[in-house]
């Protein structure tokens, strides 16, 4: 396959989305071993994540690239937008965050020749789904273990206080925006010197408005005071890896109580930086987070996702373990600073974008040497 354009890329590349970065980091592993997929975008991508122009210009130039008229497609996104290419080979690579797929995402993947997923979670959930098992292959994302690392130089943080939590997500209902404030404000006193920070991004100015006052307004309902220790880092432009890498940095324990995950990229990135992570005892991200390198959060029961979508479910974790969880790592910092350290050997050791690549381009190579 060297040098030969024998692979047809479809997804997203630029944008500051789980499936744009993994799919940025495999092609990056691919040029570096002369291997150049044609891509092509699924739509137009208007905000972009600030890279090295080198970067973007060995990226850029994939759109360019003549196809071989014997080629493998490789379709990397959500699954309602997938499609068969009736001549080519065609894998669809995705994930999901409910214990099963909806009916067209469980027909889209079907009809693909073969389906990757990220973890063992959505091989199960997709095959309990309907998706033929033999179509089913898991194909872990990873980290840049160079990029997110505890070296990288801490982020200066205005308000920061002694104590640091951090949570990098959308501020959706998924990845449980409202169990983490919830948890961390009854628990966390105003006058301790501890503080949340979350990182997370919005479409314009006036979504940043409205996230402010949701925060705002809980703070002022759960302890009765304004806002004092919740730091919300919104943006509408993009972050470069290297800040995100160095905003982990600057905190002392990572935190997402999520409903559900198809991979959660940012707990790896976490324990690649060194920190402790408290998340949720469900998903995919138990593929690399257990009891002895992170701490797993209690799940309460089982919901719909949509009312629309009852067999759909996600988890919903315990608040009140949530808040315990927080004020152990809290105190005992010695125990989690050693579960921090077990935790970026386990992702250093399996989870890095080199190791995802090549296990990728083993099963492609395999393809086109048929």
């Amino acid at each position: 396959m060297s040098g030969e354009t024998s692979i047809h890329n479809i997804g997203t590349l630029f944008e500051p989305t789980g499936y744009a970065k993994a799919n940025r980091q495999m092609l990056l592993q691919f040029i570096r071993r002369g291997v150049y997929p044609k891509f092509s975008p699924v739509h137009p991508e208007s905000v972009h994540t600030p890279m090295a122009p080198a970067i973007t210009a060995q990226l850029t130039a994939l759109m360019h690239r003549p196809l071989a008229q014997r080629h493998t497609v490789l379709f990397h996104y959500p699954a309602h937008a997938f499609f068969r290419d009736p001549a080519r080979y065609s894998i669809g690579m995705t994930m999901f965050e409910c214990n099963r797929l909806s009916f067209t995402w469980a027909r889209r993947c079907s009809m693909m020749d073969e389906v990757w997923v990220p973890s063992t979670f959505n091989r199960n959930t997709f095959i309990q789904s309907g998706v033929p098992a033999h179509k089913l292959r898991v194909m872990p994302y990873g980290v840049d273990p160079e990029v997110y690392c505890p070296s990288a130089p801490p982020l200066p943080i205005p308000g920061r206080r002694e104590y640091a939590f951090l949570s990098v997500c959308s501020f959706d209902e998924r990845k449980g925006i409202d169990f983490l404030l919830r948890a961390f404000l009854t628990e966390f006193a105003p006058s301790e010197d501890v503080c949340l920070i979350i990182k997370t991004r919005a479409s314009t100015a006036e979504e940043i408005g409205r996230q402010h006052a949701y925060v705002n307004n809980l703070a002022s309902q759960l302890t009765g005071r304004a806002n004092e220790s919740v730091i919300l880092l919104s943006t509408v432009h993009s972050w470069s890896e290297e800040d995100l890498a160095r905003l982990y940095t600057c905190a002392d324990s990572y935190v997402l109580p999520t409903r559900g995950e198809g991979w959660s990229m940012t707990v790896m990135e976490a324990m690649a930086a060194g920190l402790p992570v408290i998340t949720t005892r469900w998903s995919a991200h138990l593929d690399f987070v257990n009891d002895q390198n992170g701490y797993l959060i209690d799940v309460e029961r089982f919901t719909p996702f949509l009312p629309s979508q009852s067999r759909l479910l996600w988890a919903l974790p315990s608040v009140a373990h949530l808040r315990r969880l927080m004020r152990h790592v809290h105190t005992h910092r010695q125990e989690a600073a050693a579960k921090a350290a077990l935790g970026r050997h386990t992702v250093i050791g399996g989870y890095t974008w080199e190791t995802s690549a090549l296990r990728m381009l083993e099963r492609l190579q395999e393809l086109d040497s048929r």
